[in-house]
């Protein structure tokens, strides 16, 4: 596991238009690093968007590198809370 964290803005609204936009952006990076995903300009967070977030948290795991999505706005922390995926506001650590 490397030392430093990639970080990665987000968007101000990831929604349907910007779920695949992050997605390809997520394909062209080399995960063996820790990711942290900077959520402080982002206010939604659409399902769409959330798929995607889940997909790159489990990715992590296989991994075995750390996920954190920081500065996350109380409004899509409530959105992804509302979808069951608590798991993607909780910082996740390598095992």
């Amino acid at each position: 596991m490397a030392a430093m964290n990639d970080v990665i803005p987000l968007p101000a609204r990831l929604d349907a238009v910007a779920a695949p936009i992050l997605a390809a952006d997520l394909l062209t990076r080399d995960l063996c690093n820790d990711l942290c995903l900077d959520a402080s300009e982002t206010v939604h967070i659409g399902a769409m968007a959330a798929q995607v977030l889940l997909s790159l948290r489990r990715t992590a795991d296989a991994n075995e590198i750390s996920l954190s999505i920081d500065n996350l706005q109380p409004r899509p922390r409530q959105q992804l809370q509302l979808m069951g995926l608590t798991e993607l506001t909780t910082r996740k650590d390598a095992t």
